[in-house]
This record gives C-alpha cells, sequence and structure tokens, in this order.
C-alpha cells in the first residue's frame, strides 16, 4: 500500500513556502537586490499584505499581517507565530486538486489540523518540529497566482464571488 492509498493524499512536490515577515518591503528589497528575485506581485487587504514570487517551479509567498488590525483564522496564525518565533518560514504548502477531500483523509489519519480555510486552504502540524507547518492548497490557485500574480488572482476570485451572488 503507498500514501496515496492509505490516506488519499501523497505529496509529490513543494508547491509553494510561506514566509511571515514583519517588514514586507524590506524583504522585498533584500531578496531582490541579494538574490535576483523578481518579478514580484502584491496584493494588500485590510489585515495583511502579501508579495509572491516564483523561484524556478517554487512561490514564495511573504505574509506581514497589518498591525493594529484584528486578526483572525490564518491571520491570527501567522500574528501569533511571529510574536512567538519572529520571522521566518511559516509553512511549506503541496498542491491539492480536493483541499476538501485531502484534507478530511489527513484527519482521518490522526494529522492534526490548525486551520480550515475550506477549498481555498488546510493547515497541519507536520509531526516534526514545532513551528513546521503543512498546508494544502489548490493547485489551480497556485497554476492561476502564477499565470497572473496576486493581483490577477485576486480579480478571478472576485469575479466569481459575484457569479456565485
Amino acid at each position: 500500500m503507498n500514501a496515496k492509498d492509505k490516506n488519499g493524499f501523497k505529496a509529490e512536490s513543494v508547491c509553494q513556502l510561506g514566509v511571515v515577515v514583519r517588514d514586507l518591503d524590506q524583504v522585498v528589497k533584500d531578496w531582490t537586490e541579494k538574490f535576483g528575485f523578481g518579478p514580484w506581485s502584491f496584493l494588500d487587504s485590510p489585515s495583511m499584505r502579501f508579495a509572491s514570487v516564483f523561484v524556478g517551479p517554487i512561490q514564495f509567498e511573504l505574509m506581514q499581517p497589518v498591525e493594529g488590525e484584528e486578526q483572525r483564522g490564518a491571520g491570527k496564525l501567522l500574528l501569533d507565530y511571529l510574536d512567538t518565533w519572529g520571522d521566518g518560514v511559516h509553512h511549506v504548502a503541496f498542491c491539492s486538486d480536493d483541499v476538501r477531500a485531502d484534507a478530511a483523509g489527513l484527519v482521518a489519519q490522526g494529522v492534526k489540523q490548525i486551520a480550515d480555510g475550506g477549498s481555498d486552504y488546510a493547515y497541519f502540524q507536520s509531526g516534526g518540529p514545532k513551528t513546521t507547518i503543512f498546508e494544502l492548497m489548490p493547485r489551480k490557485t497556485f497554476k492561476l497566482i502564477r499565470e497572473k500574480g496576486l493581483e490577477g488572482y485576486a480579480r478571478e476570485r472576485m469575479k466569481q464571488a459575484k457569479t456565485h451572488e
């Protein structure tokens, strides 16, 4: 029996490294100047700021909780992470064709889920070091971000929301 038979999900490759930071602009500047990363895409929301860059097949997602804003869900996890551990790799993401089903399979196997974003994402304790979080993200989201950047992804999400109203 292979891992896919056992729990319905098999991590095939890392698609994203999520890095939580206190100063997104400074990290973007440093990584661009020192490592040649780019082009970047950006997205700001009332409680979070994001920057994204692809290095080969892997997306680096920088996440900065906005200070003074109430944080809930994943934003609260990020703020708690920063307060406990400081800036650094927050999660390793794997693409999923069905986040809900794969998450349910992992939970059924006893993996502790620590955030549930429905079909948009799921965070899990990895069973490894306390700071390592595994994320399932939709493959279609990953492809859309790669193709259109964070802004294009956000526009598509808004279109979908209007269609479902």
